[in-house]
């Protein structure tokens, strides 16, 4: 029976990338889509309880370049009906969040900061729920050479050893906001639990440079994300996946994963479950991980494992995420 549960979880799962197809921008690709998916789908707040998030990735080229994202990310559902009531279980949740993504040397650095809203109706006693989200968000695009050296002559045989440090004045910044929007269903059982949404980011088309020509208009970012988890007494078995389009750009990941539990969620401790799984992002990487939790902590350690054409090309790259999630009530 458990077998074949799996194996309904891998027929949706690819069924969901089956009906992806392409359509980009700067966006942020997080390993441990579990914790960041409301990042990418603001009405992926599958619970009513109060979380932090946090997230720290690390991208090295070999040691020409490198690229580091941390994210902070804090939930609070703000109202809840009481169970037992004539109407049907609903809540809100307000999310407020901000990223960092920079480069070695502080050449290039984003700051985003967000503020989200969702609300989720339930929609039949067997606890499946719709849900719909906003969010407004804020990016800080910096570009400094303070660290780079210019030089200031040249001769027949190219640039003299003499330079001058930043002469492009380093700090120059501009600022651009962005409409997001995402609608979602899902259910959380003792026996199973899943979710399907589908996302709109950047529904303005803000523009990220100060001269607002068309070749500097952010595209419209679309999404779609889905997973489900079979649980049986001492086991869990998952499989998750998003796909994300934008202009040209496009990025699929499909993951599967495994969980012992250790000890059950009881009146004292939300429990205690250690597992490991493996995620492909297409064409780009594949990346073992690991998650634990100890009671209300939830801790992921993601691996990328590069097949993209940088790796034919002779150019090593490591990625190495670190994601951690607090419930606080």
């Amino acid at each position: 029976m458990f077998k074949q549960k799996i194996y309904c979880c891998l027929t949706m799962i690819f069924g969901l990338m089956l009906f992806s197809s392409r359509s980009t921008a700067q966006e942020l690709h997080y390993a441990d889509i579990a914790s960041m998916n409301i990042w990418y789908n603001q009405s992926l707040k599958l619970d009513t309880k109060s979380d932090i998030r946090l997230n720290y990735r690390d991208v090295k080229y070999q040691s020409l370049v490198a690229f580091r994202t941390g994210g902070a990310m804090l939930n609070l559902p703000v109202f809840k009906s009481q169970q037992g009531s004539a109407s049907q279980n609903s809540y809100f949740n307000l999310t407020a969040a901000g990223t960092f993504d920079q480069s070695n040397a502080g050449i290039f650095k984003n700051n985003t900061y967000l503020l989200g809203l969702s609300y989720a109706q339930q929609l039949s006693a067997s606890q499946t729920f719709l849900a719909a989200g906003f969010q407004v968000s804020n990016t800080r695009s910096i570009f400094g050479s303070s660290n780079v050296t210019y030089p200031d002559q040249f001769d027949q045989y190219g640039p003299l050893p003499i330079g001058t440090q930043d002469p492009l004045r380093a700090g120059r910044s501009y600022s651009w906001s962005s409409l997001n929007a995402g609608i979602s269903m899902f259910q959380n059982t003792e026996e199973k639990e899943w979710y399907v949404g589908a996302s709109i980011r950047h529904i303005n088309k803000p523009y990220t440079d100060e001269l607002k020509t068309q070749a500097n208009r952010l595209s419209a970012a679309f999404g779609i994300q889905g997973g489900l988890t079979m649980k049986s007494e001492f086991d869990q078995f998952g499989v998750y996946g998003l796909a994300n389009w934008q202009a040209n750009a496009y990025e699929y990941l499909i993951g599967a994963k495994f969980s012992k539990i250790l000890s059950k969620p009881d009146a004292s401790s939300e429990g205690n479950t250690i597992g490991a799984g493996i995620a492909l992002r297409v064409h780009d990487a594949i990346i073992p991980n690991v998650q634990m939790k100890f009671n209300k902590t939830s801790i992921g350690i993601h691996y990328d494992l590069n097949i993209s054409g940088l790796k034919a090309s002779g150019y090593a790259r490591q990625a190495f995420e670190l994601a951690i999630t607090q419930q606080l009530n």
